[in-house]
């Protein structure tokens, strides 16, 4: 074999033929790449590091052909490329050909590179190529590839300098679109160049240089770049210090460009500082409030016309409650005033609140609120719009009085005027003049005769029987003080009066109504609970219209009735007295015998029967009380109270005492529907009592309150588990409460006994018809 020789290199010794092949092969064993010498087509020689590579022994090989070491996919293109090179032999330097691969014993192959050189063995042209296993290499630049493609796909951009040497040693593709240079353009480029020219770096002192990109320490800073074009960019970075693939230390910036951040907050703060100028000189109150989910709250600021329109200092308003700006008769609580004060549940809608000053006097704001921000605690920022309407208020207030004094005067003339009794006529006279002047109690008060008592008339509130037990208590000072000559109020009950009424009552309004002895005539109280607002000098005049008018119309109706009395007196006594004593009472004795019956029976179908008789007797009761008032000359039903009383007066002869029988509220305009079934299951109920309770006492209370009729029937009988079972009328009570929507309770009373309580809704469109 001839070697080549390099000129200047230590010339060996001239061994002979078997030294030489012998030391040969020992550089070539020596070899860390593979070694395979070719003759023609076939394999003469390997070394080791081949037999490594192909996992093949040395005898496997030698002698084999070539391609047994290429895929069989590539045999054909390598046989080619081997006859060309047989035919141009030349010195080929390492990678300088295409990719190639080594097929292994087990089917595998490996990526190399091959180098080639023409010899001259014992005459013969030989080829001798050096294999290189580049598989590690190949795994490293795909590595690089896929790190390089992802930083591609991060949208800040990525710029690794060698802190050594100040360059730059990789880019994204986001930071050469940054700052506008070609990637293979700033790889290499010192840093230094990206320092702005005339400008400085917003962490550094003026006046101060230093390349950019190369602060570690501070993991995010500000630093402004010069692009390409010139332009200046401002720019915040990331940085983290890490080792290279020698060990060089490389810093990773990671670039963001906030220039578009940077004008935003300067036109923030430009919109803040107009917000700030426009909070504090709107011409309306505005205040931004602090809400807890619990509903307790804070003025966090407030502007001038807010505390101007509230009486406060400048600045007085914020740290206080909003709750603590409304008087205390407005909420029902405190959690309640906190909900309806600031808050969101007037966002989307405007409302009317009333707020008090520190002097005690009030102002009538409309109220906007809109939430602002939800903080991390849980509470919710507001803003809030309030807008003085105490004037338009004043006037609304003042008109709507005005309204309710007209309306009520024109309901007590049509009742009058429509014969209703004069209890009924009373009664709407005190629920007027409660709901004009917003009082808790009214109360019509009436003389009897020439003498300075006056009599029980009507009364409404929850303040009546205060009222009742100073009348009844009182001496005539009392009565006299109640009875003034003129309307007047009182922010107090008057001296003299009882330490029960005093207690009890706050601020009253008199008025007298009508003239002493020109029946009816007596005096209209309204009142308050102690420490309420007391009456204004408009409440008075309001009272004494509406008692001069009321009274006017009564008489007006009492007048026009007495007429009609004196054309019909005679002939409607007898008919009324003939019916109401024989014909009626036989008929409701007849159902109240037949009712009392029913629960003996144990056939149902009789009890089904015997209660569809009772039935039709209560329509025959009713048709012949409706002919009675027919021959009247009456348009209108009889009244629920003579239904009542006419019931109560039948049902004594089976109890053996008369039951005692209270009134409250307007009972007399109950809907004809209603009204039947309170008479139908009173009389069941009265039934019940003298059939199992065995009772000496039974009272009776008719209340109309709040849209809800409520019949509470009470004895002092054996009680519920005394008897000996539930009657079967129970379901025919219960029955007519649920179609309307009520309710039926039965249990024991206060004291002993039973008590039964009977509700049903009463619809206001259907009142008084």
């Amino acid at each position: 074999m001839t070697r080549p020789h390099r000129p200047g290199a230590p010339q060996p010794p001239e061994p002979g033929a078997a030294e030489t092949m012998a030391w040969c092969h020992e550089v070539l064993d020596a070899s860390p790449d593979g070694v395979v010498l070719v003759d023609e087509e076939t394999i003469t020689f390997v070394n080791p590091r081949l037999v490594e590579l192909s996992g093949r022994p040395r005898e496997e090989l030698v002698g084999r052909p070539l391609e047994d070491l290429v895929p069989e996919s590539l045999r054909a293109r390598h046989e080619e490329l081997r006859h060309a090179y047989r035919r141009s032999p030349r010195t080929r330097g390492m990678g300088e050909g295409l990719p190639l691969r080594l097929r292994r014993a087990d089917g595998s192959w490996l990526p190399v590179e091959v180098a080639l050189a023409p010899l001259t063995v014992s005459g013969r042209p030989m080829t001798l190529a050096t294999v290189r296993d580049v598989s590690a290499r190949q795994a490293g630049d795909a590595e690089r590839a896929r790190l390089a493609q992802l930083l591609d796909l991060v949208p800040d951009s990525v710029v690794v300098v060698d802190l050594g040497s100040a360059t730059i040693q990789h880019v994204n593709r986001a930071a050469s679109a940054l700052l506008g240079y070609p990637e293979d353009e700033l790889v290499g480029m010192e840093t230094a160049r990206l320092l702005p020219t005339g400008h400085e770096e917003p962490d550094r002192e003026p006046g101060a240089s230093h390349p950019p990109l190369l602060t570690d320490g501070r993991r995010l800073h500000s630093v402004r770049l010069q692009a390409r074009d010139g332009g200046v960019v401002d720019c915040e970075v990331h940085a983290t210090m890490v080792d290279g693939p020698s060990g060089e230390p490389l810093l990773v910036n990671v670039v963001r460009d906030i220039g578009e951040r940077l004008s935003l907050e300067r036109r923030l703060r430009e919109s803040e500082e107009s917000l700030r100028t426009a909070f504090e000189q709107a011409p309306v109150g505005i205040a931004i409030t602090r809400m807890a989910p619990s509903g307790a709250g804070t003025v966090v600021r407030a502007n001038e016309a807010l505390t101007t329109m509230l009486g406060y200092p400048a600045h007085g308003l914020e740290g206080t409650d909003p709750g603590d700006l409304r008087p205390v008769e407005d909420a029902d609580g405190p959690e309640a005033m906190h909900r309806q004060v600031f808050t969101g549940e007037l966002h989307g809608r405007t409302v009317t609140r009333r707020y008090l000053r520190p002097d005690g006097s009030s102002v009538w704001a409309d109220v906007r609120a809109t939430p602002m921000d939800v903080q991390a605690d849980g509470d919710v920022l507001y803003l809030v719009h309030l807008v003085d309407v105490t004037r338009r208020f004043d006037a609304e207030v003042s008109a709507r009085k005005q309204a309710q004094v007209t309306q009520c005067v024109a309901d007590v003339a049509s009742a009058a005027l429509e014969r209703r009794p004069e209890a009924v006529v009373i009664e709407r006279i005190a629920v007027g003049a409660r709901e004009v002047l917003e009082a808790d109690t009214a109360a019509v008060l009436l003389s009897e005769g020439e003498g300075p008592r006056r009599r029980w008339g009507a009364s409404v509130g929850a303040l009546a029987e205060p009222l009742r037990a100073a009348l009844e208590a009182g001496g005539d000072e009392v009565v006299a003080a109640l009875a003034p000559p003129t309307a007047v109020a009182f922010d107090a009950p008057p001296p003299g009066s009882p330490e029960s009424l005093t207690r009890a009552v706050g601020p009253m309004v008199l008025a007298p109504f009508g003239r002493v002895g020109s029946p009816p005539s007596g005096v209209v109280v309204a009142c308050r609970a102690p420490g309420a607002v007391p009456f204004s000098d408009e409440d008075v005049e309001r009272l004494a219209r509406l008692a001069t008018q009321t009274q006017v119309a009564l008489h007006l109706g009492r007048a026009r009735a007495d007429q009609q009395r004196l054309a019909l007196l005679e002939e409607r006594q007898r008919i009324a007295r003939e019916l109401h004593d024989t014909v009626i009472q036989d008929v409701i004795g007849v159902g109240m015998q037949i009712s009392s019956e029913i629960d003996a029976e144990v056939d149902t179908r009789r009890q089904e029967r015997d209660l569809e008789w009772v039935a039709r007797l209560e329509e025959a009761t009713r048709n012949l009380r409706r002919a009675v008032f027919e021959l009247r000359g009456s348009t209108r039903r009889a009244s629920t109270h003579s239904d009542v009383t006419d019931l109560l007066a039948e049902a004594s002869r089976m109890l053996a005492h008369f039951p005692s029988v209270t009134f409250s509220g307007p009972v007399d305009r109950l809907p004809p529907t209603v009204a039947d079934d309170l008479v139908a299951v009173l009389r069941e109920a009265l039934a019940n009592v003298a059939r199992h309770a065995g009772a000496t006492r039974t009272a009776v209370t008719v209340e109309v309150a709040d849209g809800i009729l409520t019949l509470t029937v009470e004895d002092d009988g054996v009680g519920v588990a005394g008897r000996p079972r539930i009657g079967y009328g129970l379901g025919y009570i219960e029955q007519r409460a649920r179609r309307h929507g009520g309710d039926l309770t039965l249990g024991p009373g206060p004291a002993a006994g039973t008590r039964l309580v009977w509700t049903c809704p009463v619809h206001e469109e259907d009142a008084g018809h």
